[in-house]
């Protein structure tokens, strides 16, 4: 049985229904520490699709029921022999319409995940911590957003401290917004993980905030794929101007006094040996990690680089196709996937395939079943880890 989605608009902040719209969906992402997102296009071939379109994209400017901005569209995927899911939303922020030279008028939509609106809003007073748990202040930052009026769009945070306290200070002045502020606050040394996941309880539909420090792990459960198989495309590409064989770490000054000079405390450089032995050139790489003023920590996180990254970047994308119920869906982020390859690059050696590795999967992009080919697809965004 093929599979089948349900394209619901509903409106951003209060989440009432407006209408479902036979969109052509290209493709919607999920990801932690990042707004996911989406494109979906649609032709307007007669008055009945254009009456339901009217509902959630009016012709009429002035009206201002509906439209970009104020709609959010719920991805609801229709299970067999399950209840539906819904797997993704997101808060539709473009919206275009036109006509060629052939064929009907058509619209075009672009859409970001909820955590994308958190970044449309200002940080208008003064927001303060002092050694305050850096969950706790993540968690200030969603509930003083969802304060302000006109801007509570319903989502609920994960409870919860990760341990780990530290100063934050934005003044108005700054022009900070608070998703901004959010994703720096998780994207620094001893950070955390988080995305905004939107799911059914029952009949409702719920929004949370989940985190995890340092990651999100959301079971031991590990999903396979092959080639020969469910695995359609991959890619290994290696990049040796994102590696380094020497790494050194960079955090801030320790100086508050504005009239002496502010310099950032900067770690020793630490050498990838075994490729320098090996005849690799120097290629040096300094990281950067605000907020760190501890040199000792420094030191770690630059010998931590150059055992974990040495050499070049190497990237890999594998596209999979999804099943009626697959196990591995936009809910499970920070599953592991195992991925077995034999082809003329990596033949079976022993009658055991010669490429098998087990990566954490951080993001989807995720292309619904179209008409040419009725199948969907997920290319898997990796965290690589050791092989197993």
């Amino acid at each position: 049985m093929a599979v089948r989605y349900r394209w619901m608009i509903c409106d951003l902040l209060t989440d009432d229904y407006i209408v479902d719209l036979p969109l052509r969906v290209d493709s919607y992402d999920v990801r932690f520490n990042q707004p996911g997102v989406m494109s979906a296009r649609m032709p307007i071939t007669n008055q009945r699709i254009n009456k339901l379109l009217n509902r959630a994209f009016p012709a009429d400017f002035e009206d201002l029921s509906a439209g970009p901005g104020r709609v959010v569209l719920h991805c609801i995927r229709q299970r067999t022999n399950l209840p539906d899911d819904l797997w993704a939303s997101y808060w539709i922020w473009r919206a275009k319409t036109s006509q060629g030279r052939k064929g009907p008028p058509q619209i075009e939509l672009a859409g970001m995940s909820l955590d994308g609106y958190f970044a449309q809003v200002e940080i208008d007073a003064l927001f303060e911590r002092t050694a305050t748990d850096r969950i706790v202040i993540a968690h200030d930052l969603v509930t003083e957003l969802q304060a302000q009026p006109y801007a509570g769009i319903g989502v609920a945070m994960q409870a919860g401290t990760c341990g780990i306290t530290q100063d934050l200070i934005v003044k108005p002045t700054d022009k900070a917004r608070y998703g901004d502020t959010l994703q720096k606050l998780a994207d620094q040394s001893n950070g955390f993980e988080y995305r905004v996941d939107t799911r059914f309880d029952g009949t409702d539909r719920v929004r949370e905030l989940v985190w995890g420090f340092p990651i999100i792990s959301e079971t031991d459960t590990r999903h396979d794929f092959s080639q020969p198989g469910n695995v359609l495309e991959w890619g290994i590409e290696a990049d040796a101007l994102r590696g380094g064989t020497r790494y050194r770490a960079r955090g801030d000054s320790v100086t508050s006094d504005i009239t002496n000079e502010s310099l950032p405390q900067l770690s020793e450089y630490v050498e990838a040996s075994a490729h320098l032995a090996a005849g690799w050139p120097r290629l040096d790489r300094t990281v950067d990690l605000p907020g760190q003023t501890d040199l000792t920590a420094l030191q770690g996180y630059a010998t931590w680089w150059a055992e974990t990254a040495p050499g070049p970047v190497r990237v890999h994308s594998v596209t999979v196709r999804l099943g009626d119920n697959p196990t591995l869906t936009p809910h499970r982020l920070g599953d592991y996937a195992r991925i077995r390859l034999v082809n003329q690059r990596y033949p079976r050696i022993d009658g055991v395939a010669s490429f098998v590795r087990s990566w954490r999967v951080i993001g989807m992009e995720i292309r619904p079943p179209q008409r040419s080919n009725g199948i969907e697809t997920a290319e898997l965004l990796f965290e690589e880890q050791v092989s197993s």
